[in-house]
């Protein structure tokens, strides 16, 4: 298949040695990338120096002489933390350093060698050492906590990886070790997963891990999944695997089912293994990265295998998300930094084309709102429709790809359908799920609002416009005023509608109101509309008052001009002075 119409696009996005790095410090014990930010080098000659690259501006890395054992980079700030060993000793000397501010934020001495450290959030670093597993906060003044001991099937492994989960109460480190007498080359992986609630292990083999984030439908609180890929020789057999399972399932909510999937070598790398994995929240898909440069991508829903091909001629050892662009960063041994990332125009065609799988583009498509699955899913809500399974149908337009079941049509094939007695009309399912997944567009909250004022529970419409649930606009202000003036003005507020948040304050006589708001979004009153606005609200009202409540505004808005305009001069003077 021509690259242009792969699933995934890979770019070189530059070249370290491009921006003076040696090829000899081109390893995983000089480069780290914690985050798409930063890269961080750590050379030893001609001096000792680190090099941090931003990413926004690679081209110009800042490079400072710091003598160091390794170096890490904040994931979101400029902030750097050392390790040095201290000599003739095992303990190792660790600091924090704002870079902007040219200060240490804390420093502490370790009793133990630090054999693997990271940054596990942008507050907190994993420490590990040849036993245990500290966290330590650069908050406050707090030494290094023990969080868990390493557990047996780690002993003498080289540490690769430490992540946790985004609430940190799911922890897993990775190490490897030497492969078995008949293929030395295929080394092993080794994995342990820590609960802290549970304050316990789970000793398992893989080579790479990564958690994730996901909703099981009919649950509204996202499940923790974690998926892990292993490669292993049994009787001369290899086995190379992905799991994906859920951890901490909800009591009395939906669950996710375990999923497993086989990874696929090509028969000349059969000695290769993953050396990193990440998952794009964005896509709702798994990154499985080896170390002789092949990229696996899988579903993580089911785990599906999407695509596979080889991205890096040199070894990749090095790999870190692209969370903004649902991609991933991978280094080469070559100085290649690369992004990965979905190729929005070609990916759902080639898993309903190449792989012939129209549920997972359907899927895939709603979940990162792409392109190409249109006739797909049209027909599927149609197929859905006519067999009375409305719920399925709402939530199929609720989340359809550029929202394009989002239209009148479907409402009027909602309205269309017959209520039936004692059960929840289906356009009232539709607009419940949509208000679910977030906010209406403007004809669903024209529509909506239309029902709930026709029923007189203009409470609920309260509701939704404190969450911005509903799109608001001139009509919608229209159809509301009928019921109630002041929700009336706060929707025309909202939209923007100037002349009519005037009238309403001239209906309700608070002139200074008019003064400011107009003030605000530079705005000149139309004086004979508002003539015209007084009187309709209040015919009573005689000839001589109106005259007086309409020059004194005038006189107001007159005054509050020349003010401003004597402010400007003033301040025009003192520019001038």
């Amino acid at each position: 298949m021509a690259a242009a119409n792969a699933p995934i696009i890979m770019k070189e996005i530059l070249t370290l040695p491009s921006v003076g790095i040696n090829q000899q410090h081109i390893t995983f014990t000089h480069v780290t990338m914690e985050s798409d930010k930063y890269i961080c080098v750590r050379e030893t000659s001609p001096q000792n120096s680190v090099v941090i690259v931003d990413m926004s501006m690679p081209t110009q890395p800042l490079r400072r002489p710091i003598t160091a054992d390794s170096a890490l980079m904040n994931p979101n700030t400029r902030i750097l933390a050392l390790k040095a060993q201290l000599q003739g000793t095992t303990q190792d000397h660790l600091q924090i350093f704002n870079i902007e501010a040219k200060s240490k934020i804390k420093s502490h001495q370790m009793p133990e060698q630090v054999v693997f450290w990271k940054w596990i959030s942008p507050t907190m670093l994993g420490l590990v050492t040849q036993t245990s597993v500290y966290h330590w906060s650069i908050e406050g003044d707090s030494p290094p906590v023990k969080v868990f001991d390493r557990t047996a099937n780690l002993a003498n492994n080289q540490i690769i990886n430490y992540k946790c989960d985004p609430s940190e109460k799911w922890l897993v480190l990775i190490g490897i070790a030497p492969g078995s007498p008949e293929r030395p080359q295929l080394v092993k992986g080794n994995m342990q997963l820590f609960s802290v609630d549970q304050q316990r292990s789970q000793a398992l083999e893989a080579h790479a891990a990564s958690f994730a984030q996901f909703k099981v439908p009919g649950n509204e609180n996202p499940s923790t999944l974690i998926s892990f890929a292993t490669k292993s020789v049994n009787a001369g057999q290899i086995t190379s695997k992905l799991h994906v399972i859920e951890l901490g399932a909800q009591p009395g909510k939906p669950s996710f089912s375990k999923k497993q999937a086989d990874l696929f070598f090509p028969p000349d790398f059969q000695d290769d293994f993953p050396v990193a994995m990440q998952v794009s929240q964005k896509y709702g898909l798994i990154y499985v990265i080896t170390k002789l440069g092949l990229l696996f991508v899988y579903d993580l829903e089911t785990a599906t295998a999407v695509y596979r091909n080889r991205i890096s001629p040199d070894p990749i050892f090095l790999t870190s998300d692209a969370s903004a662009v649902g991609g991933f960063y991978a280094i080469n041994r070559k100085g290649q930094v690369l992004l990965g990332t979905v190729n929005d125009a070609t990916i759902i065609p080639f898993v309903s084309g190449q792989l012939n799988n129209l549920e997972l583009a359907v899927s895939l498509a709603k979940r990162g709102n792409l392109p190409g699955a249109e006739n797909l899913v049209v027909q599927r809500f149609q197929e859905l429709f006519a067999q009375t399974k409305y719920k399925e149908a709402a939530e199929l337009a609720a989340d359809s790809p550029q929202g394009i079941l989002r239209t009148p049509d479907t409402v009027a094939k909602f309205q269309s359908v017959p209520v039936q007695a004692g059960q929840t009309p289906p356009l009232l399912q539709y607009f419940g799920t949509l208000l679910t997944k977030g906010k209406l567009n403007e004809y669903e909250s024209l529509e909506l609002s239309r029902l709930v004022v026709n029923q007189n529970k203009k409470n609920l419409l309260e509701n939704w416009l404190a969450e911005d649930k509903l799109e608001c606009s001139e009509t919608l202000g229209d159809l509301v005023k009928t019921v109630d003036n002041d929700l009336a003005l706060k929707i025309y507020i909202k939209a923007k509608v100037t002349p009519k948040v005037v009238a309403a304050f001239a209906e309700r006589k608070e002139f200074d109101k008019i003064l400011i708001y107009s003030k605000q979004v530079g705005y000149t009153p139309d004086y004979l509309f508002l003539l015209q606005t007084i009187l309709r609200t209040d015919p009573q009202v005689s000839g001589i008052t109106l005259w007086r409540l309409t020059n004194n505004l005038r006189n107001r808005m007159n005054r509050a001009g020349r003010v401003e305009k004597i402010r400007e001069q003033a301040g025009s003077g003192l520019d001038s002075g």
